[in-house]
């Protein structure tokens, strides 16, 4: 078990990456809570799977347990549903000495933790990250919030949680593509770092996946890191940017493909191969640099799912993307493996270019119908 701090302006909490030891969940539900009261946020598929086990270590003698089961899928970051949690927590009475957990992937954790920022001007929170793209990326950093039919993630605000529990055994559970959608995000890290994660990623690739002790070292990396930008810079004023790379597009791929039909962190890696293309057209040189990491992002394009896109659906989408320096948009870029670089001054001539070349990589390396 490892526990890694995030330090930010309201104090400081754990990330605390463990491997089948719900007793420390138990330990820091303990510290944590005031009330006797515990409102629980489940992902509908987790709770199929896991509800029982995961019960059983919530429940403690005097502690009421107030439940609810939120459906899947990226939609679910709406106002509807949103508006569901609202009338749950004042039915129930919430008041601010109890506390919210919210137990599912990426989804869950955005709509929960808005709810948890918004509901009586705050209610303190938690998060057990069920998926690999959750636990990496997601639940760390106090970004919350829900989607707008104008684009993705563009109505939210900075809560942070209590404490982060992530337990990779939930791992094991995932489908192909949830476990894929993950290692888009951590492919974003081993590009923000370089080695030793690339050569982590390389071999995962090389086991096919079915390497469980690299995944979790993978995860470590991925939480250390995010949790050292969040530290460095909480409001996202300079280098928590760079957690942006591969998001400029991949937001849009995303918002394009329409919400749902491509994962998260699918869309991130068709992202990533765009950041990798438009930094070499800025700077020709970083062609050699950046070309182990290219080959690492198009090993995993023939695990995509194929939709349908086009340039210009593609760039209609980046208009409100939330990155943008005034009425420019900003792009994350990379010199090489671990050294980020901002862009603001792109021609709109060498977005279009990237795009399209990143649609024609796709359809020759993408995989099965979505």
């Amino acid at each position: 078990m490892s526990s890694i701090p995030v330090k930010v302006s309201s104090g400081s909490y754990p990330v605390v990456v463990t491997s089948h030891d719900t007793g420390q969940l138990r330990r820091l539900l303990e510290k944590h809570l005031t009330s006797k009261r515990l409102f629980v946020f489940y992902d509908a598929q987790f709770y199929a799977l896991h509800h029982k086990r995961l019960h059983n270590d919530l429940t403690v003698r005097g502690r009421k347990l107030i439940e609810l089961v939120l459906p899947t899928g990226e939609k679910t970051k709406s106002l509807r549903e949103l508006n569901k949690i609202y009338t749950f927590l004042l039915t129930q009475k919430i008041s601010r000495d109890d506390f919210i957990l919210a137990v599912g992937g990426g989804v869950t954790s955005d709509l929960v933790g808005y709810a948890a920022a918004t509901t009586l001007r705050g209610i303190r929170w938690g998060v057990v990250p069920t998926t690999l793209l959750g636990m990496v990326d997601a639940a760390i950093g106090g970004k919350t919030g829900i989607n707008h039919i104008a684009g993705k993630n563009l109505i939210g605000a900075f809560w942070h949680p209590e404490f982060v529990f992530v337990d990779t055994w939930w791992t094991n559970t995932l489908p192909e593509r949830e476990l894929i959608a993950g290692i888009g995000e951590v492919v974003k890290y081993a590009g923000l770092t370089g080695d030793p994660m690339l050569s982590m990623v390389e071999k995962w690739l090389r086991s096919d996946g079915h390497n469980q002790a690299t995944l979790r070292k993978l995860v470590r990396h991925s939480v250390a890191c995010k949790a050292d930008i969040v530290t460095r810079d909480e409001r996202e004023q300079n280098i928590r940017m760079h957690l942006n790379l591969g998001h400029t597009v991949g937001h849009a791929v995303e918002k394009a493909a329409g919400f749902g039909r491509l994962l998260h962190g699918e869309a991130v890696l068709l992202g990533l191969w765009a950041a990798v293309d438009l930094s070499c057209r800025i700077k020709p040189a970083c062609e050699s640099r950046l070309e182990r990491f290219r080959f690492i992002i198009e090993s995993f394009l023939p695990k995509l799912p194929m939709v349908n896109m086009n340039v210009e659906e593609i760039i209609s989408c980046m208009t409100l993307d939330k990155k943008r320096a005034g009425l420019r948009l900003r792009f994350v870029l990379l010199d090489r493996p671990g050294l980020p670089l901002i862009a603001d001054q792109v021609s709109g001539r060498m977005v279009r270019e990237t795009i399209k070349r990143t649609l024609n990589v796709y359809n020759r390396l993408g995989g099965r119908d979505a």
